[in-house]
């Protein structure tokens, strides 16, 4: 029964894997290679968007962009017949500049994201909302304390034989 379940999830997730590549994706030339690599490097670049938020973190462009060399040199072939003289050239070159753009928009996008939360580290709250706590605590503290002295003058009188609490008027 239990392998039954994991056979089932085998199939699920390799008809899940089978991607849906482009009409200019052929197996018999390097375009399905070129085309997979591109994939595997464009979730890579996406995670790496994802875990960074500093404008530093992206000042190389190796760092959420992907160069045809770079693919070249991942499949090893020359960057010249991957990019300018094999038939799949002109649809790779667009295909790489579409993956590009939306790397992009992907990192500008995670910016500006980071530049609209005020970051102050560990802090998840921000000036205001730790002010008002403060006030509100105090005032429990003050509270409390109040409670507590009279607590504490109320066991006094108690304690005080009755001759003196007849002197005091507290009877």
């Amino acid at each position: 029964m239990v392998m039954d379940y994991i056979n089932k999830r085998i199939e699920e997730a390799s008809s899940n894997s089978k991607l849906d590549y482009p009409e200019w994706v052929s197996k018999k030339n390097l375009s399905f290679r070129a085309w997979e690599y591109v994939e595997q490097l464009r979730r890579e670049k996406a995670l790496y968007i994802r875990r960074h938020s500093k404008v530093t973190d992206f000042s190389a462009k190796k760092a959420y962009q992907i160069k045809g060399s770079e693919v070249a040199r991942g499949l090893g072939i020359s960057r010249t017949s991957l990019n300018n003289t094999s038939s799949f050239s002109p649809h790779f070159k667009k295909y790489l500049s579409k993956v590009n753009a939306e790397l992009a928009a992907s990192k500008d996008e995670r910016l500006e994201k980071a530049k609209r939360i005020n970051s102050r580290g560990p802090i998840k709250s921000n000036k205001n909302q730790i002010v008002l706590a403060n006030a509100k605590l105090k005032r429990r503290v003050d509270e409390l304390e109040a409670q507590k002295t009279e607590e504490i003058v109320r066991l006094a009188f108690d304690q005080l034989a009755l001759p003196i609490k007849r002197k005091l008027g507290i009877d």
